[in-house]
């Protein structure tokens, strides 16, 4: 059977020291009818000639080399002008088994999935360590309401890397800009568009732990997983219908504890002065009694208005 188009979306920045192990470990990859989208996205270093020169050893990958946008951007551009029946997003300093999207898509295709997801091996380069799913649903079909479930109980469901997404999932999603905690917006809105997933045991995917990547080493921006979790709510009432007060009531209670870590923490870049008082009730309203204890704690020592 004739290999459908699967079109791979790398986003490309400040990567040089790792771009060729990652680009090598998705041009060698089993399946082969590949279409990869590399968006260089204004690396001040040499990314954009190793892309350039990629391009001209293979001919089934796309270059856009655009202004500096971010990740998201990146991802949003890519997809824009990708043609592939699947959807894959792979992030530049991480790498591949070379089996990895043969085997996904066989999934999908074997189980009709609208998507397939691995396990992730976290390598600094030296030592590895997998992650896996939880033993209740390693391997199995999950199918309807169980699949969104699993954006609240399973850290293999909220990233976007490790899996093969039929394209009608992805499409007309995009990252919110700007923002370092995109995967968890847009992977709460692919769980809630599928209806059948399946995440198997192998892993497939390597997750580099580079020191200097936003999750390792720069600033940790506790706003903007705030940011997102409501912009995921509301969008997921607003795009998707979702109407669940069950749904609704754990994504007001995910956002509540974002809001609760985003006023404890310390930061040279904001000084919170003051949270309006519906603010502060929503936080209260949907914070367990022990976060609800400590969040009252820390308006008073930070000497944080309520107005």
């Amino acid at each position: 059977m004739e290999e459908k188009l699967l079109s791979v979306i790398i986003p490309i920045y400040k990567v040089e020291k790792y771009l060729r192990r990652c680009l090598n470990s998705v041009i060698s990859q089993t399946y082969k009818n590949l279409e990869i989208i590399l968006v260089d996205d204004g690396s001040p270093d040499n990314c954009g000639q190793i892309c350039d020169e990629y391009a001209k050893k293979d001919k089934r990958i796309v270059v856009l080399h655009q202004s500096n946008q971010g990740l998201s951007g990146a991802r949003n551009n890519g997809l824009a002008i990708s043609k592939g029946e699947y959807i894959a997003f792979v992030d530049s300093d991480d790498w591949l088994d070379t089996n990895m999207y043969k085997n996904l898509i066989n999934l999908i295709e074997e189980y009709d999935l609208d998507m397939a997801r691995c396990s992730v091996n976290i390598s600094d380069g030296v030592n590895e360590s997998a992650v896996l799913p939880k033993d209740n649903i390693i391997n199995k079909v999950i199918m309807e309401s169980a699949v969104f479930e699993l954006y609240f109980t399973e850290f293999l469901c909220k990233i976007v890397w490790n899996v093969v997404y039929k394209r009608n999932i992805v499409e007309g999603i995009l990252s919110p800009e700007r923002c370092h905690s995109q995967d968890n917006y847009v992977s709460g809105r692919y769980l809630y568009r599928s209806k059948k997933i399946m995440i198997t045991n192998q892993c497939l995917y390597y997750y580099f732990t580079n020191p200097t990547s936003i999750t390792n080493g720069g600033q940790k921006r506790f706003l903007d997983i705030c940011i997102c979790s409501k912009l995921l709510r509301d969008d997921l009432i607003k795009y998707e219908g979702l109407t669940k007060d069950k749904y609704i009531w754990r994504l007001n209670k995910k956002l509540a504890r974002e809001l609760f870590h985003f006023v404890r923490a310390k930061s040279e870049k904001y000084r919170i002065r003051a949270i309006y008082k519906d603010q502060y009730d929503f936080i209260n309203q949907y914070l367990d009694l022990g976060r609800r204890v400590r969040f009252n704690f820390w308006l008073k020592r930070k000497q944080i208005k309520i107005i």
